[in-house]
Formats: C-alpha cells, structure tokens, sequence
C-alpha cells in the first residue's frame, strides 16, 4: 500500500493528528488489511488542477473480522493525490474522515 503515497505523504488520523512517519502510516494501513474485508469506495468528485487532485469518497468496510467480530469502519474522505513524474497518482494527504469532527485522543 506504501507505494501509493507520495514520500511526503501525511496521513490525518482520526483524533485530527497529522502523521509524516511512514513506519505509523504503514501500520495504521496493515490493522485494515489484517481484517481481510473489501474496501468499497464510491468517488462524489474528483477535482483535478494540473498534476494535483482532490478525491471526496464515501468508503467503507464492512463484515466479520478473523475474531469473528463484526466489523463496520467508513466515513466520508477527502484526498489529495499528487501526479508524480512517473504519471502514477500518489497521496499527499490521506484524510480518511473527510470533514468529520474529531475528538482528542
């Protein structure tokens, strides 16, 4: 997954930090991936200026974990991606709750 962000990526966490570690990024990614459920993603807009983009999306994830537990994550996101010279869409900024407030951790 750590290929889809740009080097200077920052991913906003829930409580409204801003994360730039890489090493934090991943691992937030991989407790996701571990449940071994589909993210579905349902673009509202794409706004595009030149080799930057913004993504508002409805996502989700949605059934039972390994734990048997049921699992029901989502939001509504607000993305950055950024062009690189490769032609490859990257994250700057992965804001997964969109406009959603957050609480202090």
């Amino acid at each position: 997954m750590m290929a889809l962000y740009d080097p200077e990526a920052v991913f906003i966490a829930n409580d409204g930090r801003t994360i730039t570690d890489h090493t934090e990024i991943a691992a937030r990614l991989e407790r996701d991936l571990r449940l071994g459920l589909p993210l579905k993603a349902k673009a509202r807009h794409v706004f595009v200026a030149g080799d930057i983009a913004q993504i508002v999306l409805d996502w989700s994830i949605d059934g039972t974990g390994p734990d048997g537990k049921h699992v029901h994550l989502g939001g509504s996101a607000s993305d950055i991606v950024g062009c690189g010279a490769d032609g490859r869409w990257r994250y700057l900024i992965d804001n997964n709750q969109g406009t959603a407030v957050r609480q202090p951790a």
